[in-house]
Formats: C-alpha cells, sequence, structure tokens
C-alpha cells in the first residue's frame, strides 16, 4: 500500500472545514508533493444538492493552475457528514475527470463524544478501481 503523508496542522484544518460546513459537504484542492500534502485550499461548494455531493465552484478551480505551476500534483477533498469516508458512486464519477488524482476525505458520522471522531482517509480512483492509500498523519 502506498503512503500519503499530511501535517496534524493541515488533517485539523480539513477536519475544521468539514465541521464548519456540516451538514453541507465541503471541498477544497490538495497539493501533493514527494508522497506529502503540502497545500490545502479550501474551496465554494456550487451543488444545488450539498447535503449528499459536492461540486467544486468553477472560480476554485484555477488553484489547479497555481499547483501544477508550482510543481504540485493535483488532489482534492471532502467530507461525507453523515456517512463513512469512502468514495460514492458520485465521487466515483468525480474522479473519472482527474484519473488518479489524490482524494482526500473525511467523515464525520462518528464526531460525538464516545463515538470515535472524524474518519480521515486517502484514495486514489482510476476508472472504478479505489485504491486505499496509507494517511500518516504527522
Amino acid at each position: 500500500m502506498s503512503m500519503i503523508a499530511i501535517s496534524r496542522a493541515d488533517a485539523d484544518a480539513v477536519i475544521a472545514h468539514a465541521r464548519q460546513g456540516a451538514p453541507d459537504e465541503v471541498c477544497g484542492l490538495v497539493g501533493v508533493r514527494d508522497g506529502r500534502i503540502c497545500r490545502l485550499t479550501p474551496a465554494r461548494n456550487a451543488s444545488p444538492t450539498p447535503r449528499n455531493r459536492f461540486e467544486i465552484d468553477s472560480r476554485d478551480l484555477v488553484q489547479v493552475i497555481r499547483d501544477e505551476r508550482d510543481g504540485l500534483d493535483v488532489g482534492f477533498y471532502h467530507s461525507h457528514p453523515a456517512s463513512r469516508a469512502y468514495p460514492s458512486a458520485t465521487d466515483i464519477q468525480f474522479a473519472a475527470l482527474w484519473p488518479g488524482a489524490l482524494q482526500l476525505m473525511v467523515s464525520l458520522r462518528n464526531d460525538r463524544a464516545g463515538k470515535g471522531g472524524p474518519e480521515l482517509h486517502v484514495y486514489r480512483i482510476n476508472g472504478d478501481r479505489v485504491e486505499e492509500l496509507r494517511l500518516i498523519v504527522e
């Protein structure tokens, strides 16, 4: 299994963004270099049904160009406020637009006292193939 590292501060920032946006899904862009998430950029969710899907606002996609210009691999993050942090059929359709791009997901389904807290997982999706990567929080 491949691994991806993320700083504790960046992991906390993604979780905070998810909590702030709940019960809607939140989304953003991820910049990756040498197996490490080194840039997070929150984006607006432009979906007409944000409670159960995300759509990155086209105005925020300019960050993809900036990340690539800076030599970063492009990835994305989004939240699942009430379900597990695993790609849904809709997430797999989105990933088809960016094959192999990192997909960081946070779930708040257990984010209550005594329930274990938020879940954070990372995937690469190619077609229908979902590969979970080992996420190291440093």
